[in-house]
């Protein structure tokens, strides 16, 4: 059977989830709820980072976020859902003139199938 495709909602929910457990993440140093988005064949990568990723399967994205934790929050300035992904800018909560990046998302059945985080500042990835 095939994922059902998400609503613009739907989405829209997932991403505002998402966001809001990273960041309880960051404050608490544990992802574990954040962990509980990803689809256990999810796949997250990186763009403007070298040697990070991809990692493939939620396992393999556990220990990257045991390895090296996140220790900033995010505050997403604007998002859209086109072809099926969620696209949103961010800036740092603690920095927000510093160049943030873009969230990629592909959904799957209310889960994280893909995501792609591209650092640069923030047009990245904006039009993809």
């Amino acid at each position: 059977m095939e994922p059902a495709i998400p609503t613009p909602e739907e989405a829209g929910k997932l991403l505002e989830r998402l966001v809001s457990q990273f960041n309880a993440g960051v404050r608490s140093r544990n992802f574990s709820q954040y962990l509980e988005l990803f689809d256990q064949r999810a796949v997250l990568e990186f763009e403007g980072v070298p040697d990070w990723g991809p990692f493939e399967g939620k396992d393999a994205i556990a220990r990257r976020f045991d390895d090296d934790p996140p220790d900033d929050e995010i505050r997403v300035t604007r998002w859209k859902y086109d072809r099926g992904r969620v696209i949103a800018q961010f800036v740092w909560r603690d920095i927000p003139e510093a160049c943030g990046g873009a969230i990629v998302i592909v959904p799957r059945d209310q889960k994280v199938a893909h995501l792609t985080i591209a650092f640069g500042g923030p047009a990245a990835r904006w039009s993809a």
